[in-house]
């Protein structure tokens, strides 16, 4: 006797984040150990069985990961999920590197008209 499907099973928030740890295991034609992994939006809908990635599920499934030493963030157009300790290694900068601008910015005198085009993509200028 066949067993009638009434509803689809949804993964919740921590097997979603389990799915995704299973799927950048090394296996097959990849062995080798990543620290860092482009995935796109259609790719996580598939794996978690969902039409929608609502912001909430999203900051849950981050939570899960992000225990388990990943940080997964949306990119604009596609997802980024990076190893955090492989973090820890960039380069860091602090707001002590722009205290004289941020005085002006408290007394209400810095001249942000002439930084817009720190706005702009590279590629957008011309």
């Amino acid at each position: 006797m066949t067993e009638k499907v009434t509803r689809l099973y949804q993964p919740d928030a921590q097997e979603c984040a389990i799915l995704l740890l299973l799927l950048i295991q090394p296996r097959g034609l990849r062995r080798k150990e990543y620290t860092r992994f482009r995935l796109a939006e259609i790719t996580l809908k598939r794996l978690w069985k969902r039409h929608r990635l609502r912001d909430e599920f999203l900051r849950e499934v981050q939570d899960w990961l992000f225990g388990a030493g990943w940080a997964l963030f949306y990119s604009g157009t596609t997802f980024g999920l990076v190893k955090t300790e492989a973090v820890e290694g960039w380069p860091r900068v602090t707001s002590k590197e722009l205290e004289a601008e941020l005085h002006e910015v408290v007394r209400g005198q810095f001249d942000f008209a002439r930084h817009y085009q720190l706005l702009l993509d590279d590629e957008t200028e011309e």
